[in-house]
């Protein structure tokens, strides 16, 4: 976005703001303004910024289906300003996130087939897919009817298989952050967690490469695997030893304490199962 872009943005927000303290009334307006028959891209993106902004309010996020926000906003998803789908998507993520009664709205007009077809057409590395499948993720997460139909009716395991990309580690992390929460919530079976370590095996054996976070969120994700299955990879148990071995020496401000303590762990749930099994 421009300089000169960023400046109508946030004098458009500003004035928004100063005229109505109801944040439901101006997010209904902004609704307004995508609806509109004379809306251009910058009211559409003047309104995603102030609708973004209104979601720091619980209630207006709770409210967006009740003013009549959540297909607007989907069919923004099929426009070809591709800065409009992606802030787009982004809201859609705050939109759900943690938000059962919006989710609920969001799987009955189609986001779930929306998202997923955002994820499998967009190229690998694209903003465009990233954001998608967080607004996936976020419109499925923590509610057990959507996350069946994802992984039985949705070629879900694929899906996630296919994000583990290692030229895109940003969304490698949020993959892994899904597998530790399906697994957490007992979504996965036996054989989807074969298919998944499979996949993670190679990621782990290059996880130095990438951020704190990710690395955190990789490891803890092949613990949550290795405590509630057994996991018996050989290659996936030596990339976890060599990266444990790659780890400094703890110290007492130690920034890789908690991937430390996770391939501790796992280390500690495969051998334990390996014991048992023998």
């Amino acid at each position: 976005m421009t300089d000169e872009d960023k400046k109508f943005l946030e004098a458009a927000m500003a004035d928004a703001f100063s005229q109505i303290e109801d944040p439901n009334k101006i997010m209904g307006e902004a609704i307004g303004q995508i609806k509109a028959a004379d809306r251009s891209d910058e009211s559409i993106s003047t309104a995603l910024e102030i609708i973004d902004r209104c979601c720091d309010d619980p209630d207006c996020a709770r409210n967006c289906e009740k003013l009549d926000g959540l297909q607007p906003l989907l069919d923004l998803l099929s426009t070809t300003n591709d800065a409009i789908r992606d802030r787009s998507l982004e809201i859609f993520a705050l939109l759900f996130s943690n938000n059962p009664n919006i989710q609920e709205a969001g799987v009955r007009r189609g986001a779930l087939d929306i998202f997923l077809g955002l994820v499998r057409e967009s190229g690998a590395g694209s903003d465009t897919r990233s954001k998608a499948f967080r607004a996936l993720v976020a419109l499925m997460r923590n509610v057990q009817a959507f996350e069946e139909q994802f992984l039985k009716e949705k070629d879900g395991i694929n899906v996630i298989i296919s994000c583990l990309e290692p030229s895109d580690l940003r969304l490698c992390e949020k993959a892994a952050s899904l597998i530790r929460s399906l697994a957490d919530n007992e979504r996965l079976r036996a054989e989807d967690v074969t298919l998944l370590v499979a996949a993670l095996t190679p990621l782990m054996s290059t996880v130095g490469t990438g951020q704190i976070q990710y690395r955190e969120t990789l490891s803890s994700c092949i613990t949550q695997l290795a405590k509630d299955f057994s996991v018996s990879n050989a290659e996936l148990k030596v990339a976890a030893e060599h990266r444990l071995k790659e780890l400094p020496a703890a110290a007492d401000e130690d920034a890789d304490a908690n991937e430390r303590a996770n391939l501790q762990e796992f280390l500690s749930f495969v051998s334990t199962g390996a014991t048992a099994a023998a």
